[in-house]
């Protein structure tokens, strides 16, 4: 740990509150949520790790061991512990926050570029390669590493999810396809989309099992069934871009535009949109989670920092938003 950074709780009723983070050109990026109060996000340029505890206002950051490791995203496992695969050294990565300690775990396979993690309810952590038709299968209990080659050629394949038998879901963004992998029979299937390439984008479920995913071509949101196949689309508003997806606990679809510099929420039960724009135009947002009090973490890696949507003050459609920035001590250890 280098850094240690001290900011004001939020007041209540805002809407979005912003953080500073002690790196301004730290380029922060994943982010996740342990516990009710913790938020954990990757400072790309800086090679860090970096928790902030939402009661305290304190802010810490941990060095990650490789030098340089591109570290491109972060998953939390059932018991708190956070995983981060590391892009440039081919590396799987455990963070333990007790012991504030890390343990690295170099992937046995040539080329991996691992890129999306996700921590599984049986304690499986599932890795995807990007560029490389890898999903890659690692048990922490036994430190094994296990690889399953996706059936389609080049398919790009991205954003890893869950269903609630153990099936582990992604899209294709060039494949063009849904796909689900069968860890028990250790077996694929995938599902076209269109004959015409739409460039998949998230995979979340909503409380009735049910898939959605964008398709970025012609800016569409889609509901997949997958006991019927069946889809759904709903137009989305103009726009440059989605980078990450999200489902909160009322079935809300939440985007995050990193180019449009806003926050999307979609209600999936009335198939209604709001739009949150962001006070500053270089915010540049790019990663969201959301936490078990509802609220949408974001981080910005264009003005450097943490930002929060506290849905809590949402009292109807058209609530005006309101932005609080909060200023940071910095303290470097």
């Amino acid at each position: 740990m280098v850094s240690v950074a001290i900011v004001p709780a939020a007041r209540g009723g805002e809407l979005i509150t912003e953080y500073d983070i002690p790196q301004k050109e730290s380029y922060p990026t994943a982010v996740t949520t342990t516990g009710d109060a913790t938020v954990w996000f990757i400072e790309f340029n800086a090679n860090a790790l970096v928790s902030f505890d939402s009661k305290s206002g304190v802010m810490k950051e941990y060095p990650i061991l490789s030098g340089k490791s591109h570290a491109m995203d972060m998953t939390a496992d059932k018991n708190g512990i956070l995983w981060l695969v590391e892009q440039d050294v081919n590396v799987l990565s455990k963070f333990d926050p007790k012991t504030k300690t890390f343990k690295e775990y170099v992937i046995p396979f040539k080329n991996v570029d691992p890129i999306i993690v996700y921590a599984a309810r049986t304690g499986d952590i599932w890795v995807l390669g990007w560029n490389n038709d890898m999903l890659i299968r690692f048990r922490p209990g036994t430190e094994k590493f296990e690889k399953f080659i996706i059936p389609t050629p080049n398919s790009s394949s991205f954003d890893l999810t869950e269903d609630r038998s153990g099936n582990m879901w992604f899209v294709e963004r060039s494949g063009n396809k849904i796909a689900m992998f069968d860890p028990e029979k250790k077996r694929f299937r995938e599902w076209g989309i269109s004959p015409a390439m739409k460039s998949p984008l998230g995979t979340v479920f909503d409380s009735k099992g049910m898939i959605w995913y964008l398709q970025m071509v012609d800016n569409m949101i889609v509901r997949f069934d997958p006991k019927t196949a069946k889809q759904e689309t709903f137009d989305m508003p103009k726009n440059k871009g989605t980078s990450e997806i999200a489902m909160d606990q009322s079935d809300n679809l939440w985007m995050v535009q990193h180019t449009d510099n806003r926050l999307l929420r979609f209600n999936t039960k009335t198939a209604t949109m709001q739009m949150f724009d962001l006070s500053e135009g270089e915010s540049k947002p790019n990663s969201l989670a959301i936490d078990t009090k509802g609220r949408v973490w974001f981080t910005e890696s264009g003005t450097g920092k943490l930002g929060m949507l506290d849905t809590a003050a949402l009292l109807d459609e058209s609530k005006k938003m309101r932005v609080k920035i909060k200023t940071t001590e910095k303290i470097f250890r």
